[in-house]
Protein backbone atom coordinates (compact mmCIF):
# COMPACT_ATOMS: atom_id res chain seq x y z
CA UNK A 1 0.00 0.00 0.00
CA UNK A 2 1.31 3.45 -0.98
CA UNK A 3 0.81 6.50 1.21
CA UNK A 4 2.18 9.74 -0.19
CA UNK A 5 1.42 13.41 -0.11
CA UNK A 6 2.52 16.93 0.80
CA UNK A 7 1.97 19.07 3.86
CA UNK A 8 2.99 22.69 4.55
CA UNK A 9 3.99 23.82 8.04
CA UNK A 10 3.76 27.47 9.05
CA UNK A 11 7.28 27.54 10.46
CA UNK A 12 10.89 27.92 9.24
CA UNK A 13 12.80 24.91 7.99
CA UNK A 14 15.13 24.64 11.00
CA UNK A 15 12.19 24.58 13.45
CA UNK A 16 10.40 21.85 11.48
CA UNK A 17 13.57 19.79 11.19
CA UNK A 18 14.17 20.03 14.93
CA UNK A 19 10.59 18.93 15.69
CA UNK A 20 10.81 15.89 13.40
CA UNK A 21 13.58 14.49 15.60
CA UNK A 22 12.22 15.58 19.01
CA UNK A 23 10.62 12.64 20.88
CA UNK A 24 8.73 14.99 23.23
CA UNK A 25 7.10 16.81 20.32
CA UNK A 26 6.33 13.63 18.42
CA UNK A 27 4.82 11.91 21.47
CA UNK A 28 2.28 14.71 21.83
CA UNK A 29 1.00 14.07 18.31
CA UNK A 30 0.43 10.34 18.89
CA UNK A 31 -2.80 9.67 20.84
CA UNK A 32 -2.27 7.10 23.58
CA UNK A 33 1.53 7.33 23.41
CA UNK A 34 2.87 6.07 26.74
CA UNK A 35 6.57 6.09 25.89
CA UNK A 36 8.75 7.43 23.11
CA UNK A 37 12.51 7.45 23.48
CA UNK A 38 15.31 8.24 21.09
CA UNK A 39 18.53 6.29 21.07
CA UNK A 40 20.82 7.72 18.43
CA UNK A 41 19.01 7.33 15.11
CA UNK A 42 16.32 5.03 16.48
CA UNK A 43 13.02 5.74 18.23
CA UNK A 44 11.31 3.18 20.47
CA UNK A 45 7.82 3.59 21.84
CA UNK A 46 4.58 2.17 23.18
CA UNK A 47 1.09 3.29 22.18
CA UNK A 48 -2.08 2.21 23.96
CA UNK A 49 -4.73 2.27 21.23
CA UNK A 50 -8.44 2.45 22.05
CA UNK A 51 -10.15 3.25 18.78
CA UNK A 52 -13.04 1.06 17.66
CA UNK A 53 -12.07 -2.56 16.95
CA UNK A 54 -8.35 -1.77 17.17
CA UNK A 55 -7.44 -1.84 20.86
CA UNK A 56 -4.42 -2.82 22.89
CA UNK A 57 -0.83 -1.82 23.45
CA UNK A 58 1.38 -1.60 20.40
CA UNK A 59 5.16 -1.57 20.56
CA UNK A 60 7.31 -0.30 17.76
CA UNK A 61 10.61 1.09 16.63
CA UNK A 62 11.59 3.56 13.95
CA UNK A 63 15.06 3.56 12.40
CA UNK A 64 16.27 6.79 10.79
CA UNK A 65 18.66 6.34 7.86
CA UNK A 66 20.12 8.29 4.94
CA UNK A 67 19.92 11.59 6.79
CA UNK A 68 20.73 14.69 4.71
CA UNK A 69 20.71 17.65 7.09
CA UNK A 70 17.77 20.02 6.54
CA UNK A 71 16.87 18.14 3.37
CA UNK A 72 15.66 14.53 3.69
CA UNK A 73 15.79 11.23 5.56
CA UNK A 74 14.30 7.72 5.47
CA UNK A 75 12.20 6.08 8.19
CA UNK A 76 11.90 2.31 8.60
CA UNK A 77 8.93 1.56 10.87
CA UNK A 78 8.09 -1.74 12.59
CA UNK A 79 5.11 -1.93 14.96
CA UNK A 80 3.29 -4.88 16.54
CA UNK A 81 0.31 -5.37 18.81
CA UNK A 82 -2.70 -7.60 19.58
CA UNK A 83 -4.56 -6.44 16.45
CA UNK A 84 -1.71 -7.21 14.08
CA UNK A 85 1.45 -5.61 12.75
CA UNK A 86 2.53 -2.84 10.48
CA UNK A 87 5.73 -2.17 8.58
CA UNK A 88 6.62 0.84 6.50
CA UNK A 89 9.49 2.51 4.72
CA UNK A 90 9.02 6.23 4.17
CA UNK A 91 11.12 8.88 2.47
CA UNK A 92 10.60 12.40 3.81
CA UNK A 93 11.85 15.58 2.13
CA UNK A 94 11.64 19.11 3.50
CA UNK A 95 12.03 22.39 1.65
CA UNK A 96 11.74 26.03 2.69
CA UNK A 97 8.91 28.04 1.13
CA UNK A 98 7.32 31.51 1.33
CA UNK A 99 10.59 33.30 1.87
CA UNK A 100 11.72 30.71 4.44
CA UNK A 101 8.69 31.44 6.64
CA UNK A 102 7.08 28.08 5.81
CA UNK A 103 8.28 24.53 5.17
CA UNK A 104 6.89 21.94 2.77
CA UNK A 105 7.09 18.27 3.70
CA UNK A 106 6.84 15.64 0.96
CA UNK A 107 6.38 12.04 2.08
CA UNK A 108 6.31 8.81 0.10
CA UNK A 109 5.89 5.50 1.91
CA UNK A 110 5.23 1.81 1.31
CA UNK A 111 3.13 0.22 4.05
CA UNK A 112 2.41 -3.42 4.88
CA UNK A 113 -0.08 -4.59 7.50
CA UNK A 114 -1.15 -7.98 8.79
CA UNK A 115 -3.46 -9.58 11.33
CA UNK A 116 -6.92 -8.24 12.16
CA UNK A 117 -5.93 -4.81 10.88
CA UNK A 118 -5.68 -6.18 7.35
CA UNK A 119 -9.15 -7.77 7.47
CA UNK A 120 -11.05 -4.48 7.15
CA UNK A 121 -10.74 -4.35 3.37
CA UNK A 122 -8.27 -2.63 1.07
CA UNK A 123 -10.38 0.42 0.24
CA UNK A 124 -11.19 1.18 3.87
CA UNK A 125 -7.57 0.50 4.84
CA UNK A 126 -6.27 2.94 2.22
CA UNK A 127 -8.70 5.65 3.30
CA UNK A 128 -7.93 5.08 6.99
CA UNK A 129 -4.17 5.25 6.41
CA UNK A 130 -4.41 8.57 4.59
CA UNK A 131 -6.75 9.94 7.26
CA UNK A 132 -4.44 8.89 10.10
CA UNK A 133 -1.45 10.52 8.39
CA UNK A 134 -3.44 13.73 7.84
CA UNK A 135 -4.59 13.88 11.46
CA UNK A 136 -1.05 13.18 12.71
CA UNK A 137 0.45 15.93 10.56
CA UNK A 138 -2.16 18.42 11.75
CA UNK A 139 -1.32 17.55 15.36
CA UNK A 140 2.39 17.92 14.60
CA UNK A 141 1.68 21.28 12.97
CA UNK A 142 0.22 22.60 16.24
CA UNK A 143 3.35 21.54 18.12
CA UNK A 144 5.61 23.08 15.47
CA UNK A 145 3.73 26.40 15.54
CA UNK A 146 4.24 26.50 19.31
CA UNK A 147 7.96 25.85 18.86
CA UNK A 148 8.21 28.61 16.25
CA UNK A 149 6.34 31.03 18.52
CA UNK A 150 8.71 30.34 21.41
CA UNK A 151 11.74 30.79 19.19
CA UNK A 152 10.37 34.06 17.79
CA UNK A 153 9.57 35.37 21.28
CA UNK A 154 13.07 34.55 22.51
CA UNK A 155 14.65 36.32 19.53
CA UNK A 156 12.45 39.38 20.04
CA UNK A 157 13.50 39.99 23.67
CA UNK A 158 15.67 43.17 23.57
CA UNK A 159 18.96 43.35 25.44
CA UNK A 160 18.68 45.71 28.43
CA UNK A 161 21.96 47.60 29.01
CA UNK A 162 23.23 47.45 32.57
CA UNK A 163 24.09 50.72 34.30
CA UNK A 164 27.13 51.16 36.49
CA UNK A 165 27.02 52.75 39.93
CA UNK A 166 28.32 55.95 38.34
CA UNK A 167 25.26 56.12 36.08
CA UNK A 168 27.03 55.26 32.81
CA UNK A 169 26.07 52.24 30.68
CA UNK A 170 28.33 49.24 31.08
CA UNK A 171 30.75 49.13 28.18
CA UNK A 172 31.07 52.91 27.90
CA UNK A 173 34.59 54.34 28.07
CA UNK A 174 35.66 54.82 31.68
CA UNK A 175 38.75 56.21 33.40
CA UNK A 176 41.52 53.76 34.17
CA UNK A 177 40.68 51.94 37.42
CA UNK A 178 42.82 52.45 40.45
CA UNK A 179 44.46 49.29 41.75
CA UNK A 180 44.72 48.77 45.46
CA UNK A 181 47.69 47.24 47.12
CA UNK A 182 47.68 43.57 47.99
CA UNK A 183 46.01 42.47 44.75
CA UNK A 184 42.50 43.52 45.80
CA UNK A 185 39.81 44.27 43.24
CA UNK A 186 40.35 47.51 41.28
CA UNK A 187 38.35 50.55 42.36
CA UNK A 188 36.40 52.96 40.20
CA UNK A 189 35.98 56.40 41.83
CA UNK A 190 36.97 54.78 45.10
CA UNK A 191 34.31 52.03 44.88
CA UNK A 192 34.25 48.45 43.62
CA UNK A 193 33.04 48.26 40.00
CA UNK A 194 29.39 47.31 39.38
CA UNK A 195 28.92 43.72 38.20
CA UNK A 196 26.07 43.48 35.66
CA UNK A 197 23.38 41.03 36.71
CA UNK A 198 22.53 38.25 34.30
CA UNK A 199 19.02 38.56 32.85
CA UNK A 200 16.41 36.52 34.70
CA UNK A 201 14.98 33.61 32.76
CA UNK A 202 11.88 32.04 34.34
CA UNK A 203 12.10 28.28 34.65
CA UNK A 204 9.76 25.45 35.41
CA UNK A 205 10.15 23.11 38.35
CA UNK A 206 12.44 20.94 36.28
CA UNK A 207 14.73 23.88 35.54
CA UNK A 208 13.85 24.05 31.87
CA UNK A 209 12.48 27.11 30.14
CA UNK A 210 8.67 27.08 30.14
CA UNK A 211 6.91 26.01 26.97
CA UNK A 212 3.68 27.17 25.43
CA UNK A 213 0.88 24.90 26.55
CA UNK A 214 -0.30 22.66 23.71
CA UNK A 215 -2.58 19.83 24.70
CA UNK A 216 -1.73 16.31 23.75
CA UNK A 217 -3.99 14.87 21.07
CA UNK A 218 -6.73 12.82 22.73
CA UNK A 219 -7.71 9.48 21.28
CA UNK A 220 -11.34 10.58 21.06
CA UNK A 221 -10.64 13.72 19.02
CA UNK A 222 -8.11 11.86 16.89
CA UNK A 223 -10.60 9.04 16.15
CA UNK A 224 -13.36 11.53 15.30
CA UNK A 225 -11.04 13.37 12.93
CA UNK A 226 -10.01 10.13 11.23
CA UNK A 227 -13.66 9.03 10.92
CA UNK A 228 -14.60 12.34 9.27
CA UNK A 229 -11.77 12.07 6.76
CA UNK A 230 -12.61 8.44 5.93
CA UNK A 231 -16.29 9.30 5.49
CA UNK A 232 -15.48 12.19 3.15
CA UNK A 233 -13.25 9.95 1.04
CA UNK A 234 -15.48 6.89 0.92
CA UNK A 235 -18.73 8.83 0.68
CA UNK A 236 -18.16 12.14 -1.16
CA UNK A 237 -20.78 14.84 -0.68
CA UNK A 238 -22.03 14.45 -4.25
CA UNK A 239 -22.63 10.75 -3.73
CA UNK A 240 -24.42 11.34 -0.44
CA UNK A 241 -26.72 13.93 -2.05
CA UNK A 242 -27.55 11.57 -4.92
CA UNK A 243 -28.39 8.75 -2.49
CA UNK A 244 -30.55 11.08 -0.40
CA UNK A 245 -32.31 12.30 -3.54
CA UNK A 246 -33.05 8.73 -4.63
CA UNK A 247 -34.40 7.88 -1.16
CA UNK A 248 -36.64 10.95 -1.12
CA UNK A 249 -37.94 10.18 -4.62
CA UNK A 250 -38.62 6.58 -3.64
CA UNK A 251 -40.49 7.72 -0.54
CA UNK A 252 -42.62 10.17 -2.63
CA UNK A 253 -43.49 7.41 -5.14
CA UNK A 254 -44.35 5.04 -2.31
CA UNK A 255 -46.64 7.59 -0.64
CA UNK A 256 -48.33 8.42 -3.95
CA UNK A 257 -48.94 4.73 -4.66
CA UNK A 258 -50.26 4.15 -1.15
CA UNK A 259 -52.69 7.09 -1.33
CA UNK A 260 -53.90 6.09 -4.81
Amino acid sequence: MKVQGTYTFEAPLDVVWQALFDPEVLAKTLPGCEKLEREGNQFKGEINVKMGPVQGKFQGKVDITDVKELESYTMVVDGRGPAGFGKATALLRVQAEAGERATRLDYDSDVQVGGRIASVGQRLLDASSRAIVKQSLEGLHEQIKALAARKGAAAAVPAIPSVSSAGAPVGAPAPAPAVTSGGAAPLVDGQAPHQPRAPHVPTTASGAAPRNAVRNTSQASFAIGVAKEVTKELFPLKTVLVVLGVLVLAWVIYRAAASG
